[in-house]
């Protein structure tokens, strides 16, 4: 009996991974992790797959240990927030995002850059007071809305553990980039979204050219970036 489970087990894992899935087996932490992300989706739209949203918590609790603030660029409706809320202990933070106020700006008086973004996205924003009450629960907890990099002037003394960009676009990308990258602490860690967008990998890999710092590629359109001690 144990043979023919073996069998189909490994029938199935060779099924899955021909359809590009796979089944892990969850130690009881990461259960709790993974309990963590299915309530977060009962609060608010998760647009991301269990595994990279798994992969923010991991890094999270990782770089909570180096103190510092924590910041998200392209928060949206506040979920992957919610999961970095939840792995960052007393560590502050910092959330950028445009929510409604390129609605609440005329056309022809916004920057290009904020122009680029109505094009991308339209009127597909979420509004930041959900946000505010999803993550009402949690302190130190900093909202900068608008468009980045201007929405992080004043900022230019903060030290980050951990920055979560899910910013769609390669200019903004590589602002954030251009921003964060310089104020993260020694070890700190930076997890980027759509890294399958060839724009949005162009950044990374312009950026990250001839420097130190160890850069993981996901086959799930995610990257990891560990800045070196150096």
């Amino acid at each position: 009996m144990t043979d023919l489970h073996s069998y189909r087990g490994g029938l199935l894992r060779r099924l899955l991974a021909r359809r590009g899935a796979s089944i892990v087996s969850l130690p009881r932490s990461g259960r709790g992790d993974l309990a963590a992300v299915r309530e977060t989706r009962e609060l608010a739209p998760l647009l991301m797959q269990d595994v990279a949203a798994l992969q923010i918590l991991a890094c999270a609790h990782a770089a909570a240990r180096l103190g510092g603030c924590m910041a998200e660029a392209g928060v949206f409706a506040g979920a992957s927030a919610r999961l970095i809320c939840l792995a960052k202990g007393d560590s502050p933070l910092r959330l950028f995002d445009v929510w409604e106020s390129l609605q609440t700006v005329p056309a022809d008086a916004t920057s290009t850059r904020a122009t680029e973004l109505r094009k991308h996205f339209g009127s597909v924003h979420a509004r930041r007071e959900p946000v505010e009450r999803l993550l009402e629960p949690f302190a130190g907890v900093h909202f900068h809305p608008g468009v980045f990099p201007e929405s992080a002037w004043g900022l230019e003394d903060e030290r980050f553990s951990f920055v979560h960009l899910d910013l769609d676009l390669e200019p903004s990308t590589r602002d954030a980039l251009e921003f964060f990258h310089p104020r993260l602490l020694a070890g700190g860690i930076i997890v980027g979204d759509d890294y399958q967008d060839p724009g949005v990998r162009r950044a990374f890999e312009t950026y990250f050219a001839g420097r130190p710092d160890t850069v993981i590629a996901y086959p799930w359109g995610q990257v990891v970036v560990v800045k070196s001690g150096g």
